[in-house]
């Protein structure tokens, strides 16, 4: 089992810093995961190595969608391509919000997601606790792939219909 991580096209190092922490490799660890993979984007921060899970980290690549299929759960930036595609894999998937990021609108997207079902969502600061119950408890809606159901949601939501 493996975990996969994605940070977007920006650099998000609070997310890399908080997913490579010891505590929360160790979580992973502890509920059978095997290797956690990082796209770091243009991040400063590169993973360590870890002693308790296989760390393996990129920048970028072409496209993103075999890592995410190839997982079995999904850490992200709660950008509207990653929870798409996370979704039509039907993989299970944290949306992480970056406070650093002003002015958008990841936040009402994520609530309004986790609101439907389809996922979880948090800052940095309580991703453990997030991850913990996910693991342990959390179900999510299954997404029916429908190729107009997304991209009308999104507009609808942001009010462009």
């Amino acid at each position: 089992m493996s975990v996969f991580v994605t940070v977007g096209s920006t650099s998000f190092d609070d997310l890399i810093q908080t997913v490579s922490s010891p505590e929360v490799l160790q979580l992973l660890a502890d509920e059978g995961f095997k290797k956690v993979v990082l796209q770091i984007g243009k991040g400063n921060l590169i993973p360590e190595k870890s002693d308790v899970i296989e760390v393996e980290w990129f920048r970028y690549k072409d496209g993103i969608s075999r890592d995410i299929r190839d997982s079995s759960f999904v850490i992200g930036h709660a950008g509207a391509g990653t929870i798409l595609e996370s979704l039509i894999e039907h993989k299970p998937l944290i949306a992480v919000l970056n406070a650093k990021l002003m002015n958008n609108h990841q936040t009402e997207l994520a609530e309004q997601m986790a609101k439907e079902g389809y996922l979880a969502y948090c800052s940095c600061s309580n991703l453990f606790d997030t991850l913990k119950d996910c693991l342990h408890s959390k179900s999510f809606t299954p997404f029916i792939s429908e190729p107009n159901m997304f991209p009308a949601f999104l507009e609808e939501f942001m009010g462009f219909s």
